[in-house]
């Protein structure tokens, strides 16, 4: 096949995609429970990472960590308009993919990631500056980063805390979960407010949350990982009120997480007070109807961390959670 010809397949195929996914856009519109909204989300999802495919297998596991479409579905519901919800997704996905590779590199100290952050970096300036009315995004995310990146310092100060034995109160963990997925409302939000007609501070504030949900859920998933690489984990640094973090260390990976749920309450009930407190706070903002399913996802993302720390903790004769 020529290469010519090559082009044009990788155009008629890349049509097809957009075409399902337009179609599988608007049935969102119909859905009549969150239940409902959230396997279609889950379902476009999947369909949208094929039409922005990684292109190495390590930017392929670092978008793994960011695949809620909530700011695709956003954009597409304030403005129906398909075009502008795709390049909210793009613009989103490159950010997402240089704030995790950053993140990354300040986590193991590995240079590669930093090169492949700096790459990134410009992929985002060039497609600002192919865009239209846009490229003012790109000075507003010097300064949104530049707020965020105090994150790292933060977190390595949190790192050097757990590594000399110290504990947490709840009021600690809860900063450093909301410091953590402020990336949130400081840089991914940006792109929201420059797009969308409806957007306001609240909005930033309800994705602010959604996020926190994400990262103590991603928590839970790398505890063991965590623990190896000794950062920061909101579910470990609850646990150090009652387990010191150089006997939690010798575990060995295949016990970390039964060694927590068995014998750490404080795990159990900072994390399902996290999760309430948020919740509860979200109940309380106020936003534009078009991205008011926002909200609805903060309730299932909230029911879903409850459900798997429940089941855990039921698991292990945690009886108390009904006080929950």
């Amino acid at each position: 096949m020529t290469e010519t010809n090559t082009v044009k397949f990788r155009e008629i195929d890349r049509e097809a995609i957009v075409d399902k996914i337009s179609k599988m856009t608007k049935e969102l519109g119909v859905a009549n429970d969150i239940i409902t909204l959230v396997k279609q989300m889950i379902n476009l999802s999947i369909l949208l990472n094929t039409y922005d495919q990684p292109i190495s297998a390590t930017i392929r596991a670092i978008d793994e960590k960011a695949q809620d479409p909530s700011y695709f579905v956003a954009a597409y519901f304030d403005t129906k308009d398909l075009e502008q919800a795709l390049w909210v997704y793009r613009i989103v996905r490159l950010l997402a993919r240089y704030v995790l590779l950053s993140d990354r590199f300040f986590e193991i100290g590995d240079y590669r990631y930093a090169l492949l952050a700096k790459g990134v970096r410009k992929s985002i300036n060039k497609f600002l500056l192919n865009g239209t009315a846009r490229h003012h995004l790109n000075y507003s995310l010097d300064y949104s980063f530049n707020q965020f990146w105090t994150f790292w310092k933060f977190e390595q100060f949190i790192k050097r805390r757990i590594l000399a034995g110290h504990t947490f109160l709840y009021k600690e963990i809860r900063h450093f979960n909301l410091f953590k997925s402020s990336d949130a409302p400081l840089i991914y939000a940006r792109v929201l407010d420059a797009n969308l007609p409806s957007f306001n501070e609240n909005v930033s504030l309800v994705l602010h949350y959604n996020q926190a949900f994400l990262d103590i859920l991603d928590d839970w998933e790398d505890i063991e990982e965590d623990v190896q690489e000794d950062m920061p984990n909101v579910f470990v640094m609850a646990a150090l009120e009652d387990i010191p973090y150089n006997r939690l260390k010798k575990c060995g990976n295949e016990n970390i997480r039964r060694i927590i749920l068995e014998r750490s309450n404080s795990t159990f009930a900072s994390i399902v007070r996290l999760v309430n407190d948020y919740q509860s706070s979200i109940r309380n903002i106020s936003i534009p109807d078009n991205l008011v399913f926002l909200k609805s996802l903060s309730d299932r993302y909230a029911e879903t961390l409850r459900g798997t720390i429940s089941c855990q903790a039921n698991s292990h004769n945690w009886a108390s959670f009904r006080q929950y």
